[in-house]
């Protein structure tokens, strides 16, 4: 009696283990010679869990216990690899790919949440791949008689995608709000600087993710990252300038920080207490030309009564872009981020079409938008003292 007292306790620890055993397998084309890890995604970190050198056929099994929700990589040697998220009630995940494309052309079975995971970033590498497309094109047509209109069009459609973007990991977190996948969709980022729900009401989804989590899993490493993060998160979201997109009459603008000619950083908040007209603009197109002639008049003629000028360019080209700026005599604040063509601040700015501006009086409320010769005069003198 007493052995078989102390043999059931090991039983049911070999009944819990086996039952909360996921098996990972499948094969990694092309991939030789290569050793695959299976590592653990903590919030900061990352832990090997276990690893394998891949025959010609690329086979591979890992297992793992797992009482709750977790998140995985299947990572290469060569820096190649693969999301997954698994549940404890799920006892196989297949993976299959090809070493070449192994993040992109993989096919994932027997896990929902890993499903969940690619449909995710493969809507974000086509939104990265949109954006590069349409910054490569820009760039392309910047001697084209026509550019200004070119410009239009495509500035356009990039804000078209980044919105499109936005409006898909707002709708796949609200369908999806139990899954961990969720909390991947929060924090999903286009750049460095630029997550994927980027205004200021987009502080709601973190909410919905942090409560449901919350109630699923309380003790979960990310769901204490959540929640600890809400806070800091939301301040977060109003310093990269990730706001609402502007009406023509609002009570508040996102902040820009972007460098001069001379590459020093100049934040629009800087002339808070001015009216200013923020203006964007490129070198190489006409009608940015001509509403340059305006905007010096208007300068000119309003500067000594309070009247800044915060000019963003759209060019890549540091040269053509110096060289406007000298031609047309500028003497007021002119930035640009040269790298992405300005894009996050037409982004938050909504812009669609260049020449673009807005007219920010000295309390900081938008009182005009896309104004331009007479009227754009006019409304400064409206609000000049």
């Amino acid at each position: 009696m007493k052995k078989l007292l102390f043999a059931l306790p090991l039983l049911l620890l070999f009944a819990c283990n086996q039952e909360n055993t996921i098996k990972i397998k499948g094969s990694i084309k092309k991939a030789e010679g290569v050793t695959l890890y299976l590592d653990k995604l903590h919030t900061a970190s990352a832990e090997t869990i276990d690893s394998v050198k891949l025959d010609k056929n690329g086979d591979f099994k890992f297992k793992t216990v797992s009482t709750q929700p977790e998140f995985y990589l299947l990572r290469l040697s060569n820096g190649k690899l693969i999301t997954l998220l698994t549940s404890p009630e799920e006892k196989e995940v297949e993976v299959n790919s090809i070493s070449t494309h192994m993040s992109s052309a993989y096919v994932v079975s027997g896990s929902t949440g890993s499903v969940f995971v690619k449909e995710l970033n493969d809507k974000l590498n086509e939104t990265k791949d949109s954006l590069a497309t349409i910054k490569k094109e820009l760039e392309k047509k910047k001697s084209d008689p026509n550019y200004s209109s070119i410009s239009q069009n495509l500035l356009a459609k990039y804000v078209k995608v980044l919105q499109d973007q936005r409006e898909f990991s707002a709708n796949f977190i609200m369908k999806n709000a139990t899954s961990l996948s969720s909390y991947l969709a929060l924090y999903q980022k286009i750049d460095k600087n630029t997550y994927t729900l980027n205004e200021n009401d987009d502080i709601k989804y973190a909410k919905i993710v942090a409560s449901s989590m919350r109630a699923l899993y309380p003790e979960h490493e990310y769901t204490k990252a959540v929640l600890a993060n809400l806070k800091t998160m939301q301040k977060a979201l109003s310093n990269l300038n990730l706001k609402k997109y502007i009406n023509e009459k609002g009570a508040n603008y996102p902040d820009l920080t972007l460098k001069n000619t001379k590459r020093k950083e100049i934040s629009l908040s800087s002339l808070h207490g001015k009216l200013i007209v923020l203006s964007f603009w490129a070198s190489q197109d006409a009608n940015s030309r001509k509403q340059n002639k305006t905007l010096k008049k208007i300068h000119n003629k309003y500067k000594s009564k309070g009247l800044a000028i915060y000019q963003v360019s759209v060019d890549q080209d540091e040269k053509k872009w110096k060289a406007a700026i000298e031609k047309d005599g500028l003497n007021w604040t002119n930035v640009c981020d040269l790298k992405n063509g300005s894009a996050l601040a037409l982004s938050n700015f909504n812009v669609q079409q260049i020449p673009a501006n807005y007219i920010i009086n000295k309390k900081g409320d938008i009182v005009g938008k896309n104004l331009y010769g007479l009227a754009l005069e006019e409304k400064v003198a409206d609000y000049i003292k």
